[in-house]
């Protein structure tokens, strides 16, 4: 008998959130399990109220890193009784306290001390044969019989919560969401494209656009601006804010391969995944009506404006 499950996911926003199927499929598996997620704070905070989580473990460097950051997270599995640990970002530290607190299921990828584990897959990411998404599923047939895709229902605020930005966002607009950036540099498409994007947006259609990003992306964001005359929320939207404006007032999603992509697709907002360097196969929108492009050059994003404003188009007749 399982009662305890936790997951470990302490990584980026983006993985985060392409781990959250898994995460529902063993509540699926195991309804009567109490399910635990060690993740970053912020992460915690976008998904906090999901009706598949039970228990919410902040995630900090100081705290788990290090041997004695592995004995520390041992005592807190013994502490809570956990009866299975399933390590969605393996590292050495998570598989050997899940090891010295003598788990009964220690689930994850047969890497980093995976000499602790008594559950394992030989980690074949790298190949990109299947989505994240669907990798991440395959570790779960480790221990759940049934094993399928199951959907994501966001516990977002209401639009209310966004009266802060009353006059940016009108409560009974939609409008067209871009997200230019990536801490990742050769994941970027250049501000060349993103002007003659936008002017052909404007040009075809009458929806108002708003650019967002990070607190790094403030300067880049205000630029592209000023310059394209639209409208700059760029360090302004905490997630659950990011989530409300994507539930509420988003008619379709247009960006780079990054976190708020994937919470736009997982949320089935239609999107327009720009890629350069990382595998649309594997990192692509999953959950959602998208047109993929996949470009090594910005020149040959140029000539894709056509293929974009087309797949609009056809958003707007449906």
């Amino acid at each position: 008998m399982i009662n305890k499950i936790l997951f470990i996911r302490s990584d980026r926003f983006g993985e985060f959130l392409l781990s959250l199927p898994a995460i529902k499929l063993a509540k699926l598996n195991y309804p009567q399990a109490r399910i635990y997620l060690l993740a970053q704070e912020e992460n915690i905070e976008l998904v906090r109220g999901i009706d598949f989580i039970d228990c919410f473990l902040p995630y900090s460097e100081a705290r788990y890193e290090s041997y004695r950051g592995a004995w520390r997270l041992s005592r807190l599995l013994r502490k809570e009784k956990i009866d299975c640990v399933v390590a969605l970002h393996p590292k050495k530290e998570f598989h050997l306290a899940s090891y010295l607190a003598g788990t009964k299921l220690r689930v994850g990828y047969d890497r980093k001390w995976g000499w602790c584990l008594n559950r394992k897959i030989e980690d074949k990411k790298y190949e990109a044969q299947k989505h994240e998404i669907e990798y991440n599923i395959d570790l779960m047939s480790l221990f759940c019989e049934q094993n399928f895709v199951p959907p994501i229902e966001f516990p977002t605020d209401n639009s209310e919560t966004l009266a802060s930005f009353a006059d940016i966002i009108v409560p009974t607009k939609k409008y067209i969401v871009l997200h230019p950036f990536s801490s990742h540099p050769a994941k970027k498409v250049g501000p060349e494209f993103w002007l003659a994007l936008i002017g052909k947006i404007k040009n075809e259609f009458t929806r108002d656009i708003i650019v967002i990003g990070a607190g790094e992306d403030c300067f880049e964001a205000q630029q592209l601006a000023q310059d394209a005359g639209i409208t700059n929320l760029a360090g302004k939207l905490t997630l659950r804010n990011l989530a409300a404006l994507l539930k509420y007032h988003c008619s379709f999603f247009v960006g780079l391969d990054s976190g708020p992509m994937h919470l736009a697709s997982l949320m089935r907002v239609p999107v327009i995944g720009l890629f350069t360097i990382s595998n649309p196969k594997r990192w692509g929108p999953f959950c959602s009506d998208s047109l993929v492009i996949q470009c090594g050059a910005d020149e040959w994003f140029m000539e894709k404006i056509d293929n974009i404003i087309s797949f609009i188009s056809k958003l707007y007749e449906n």
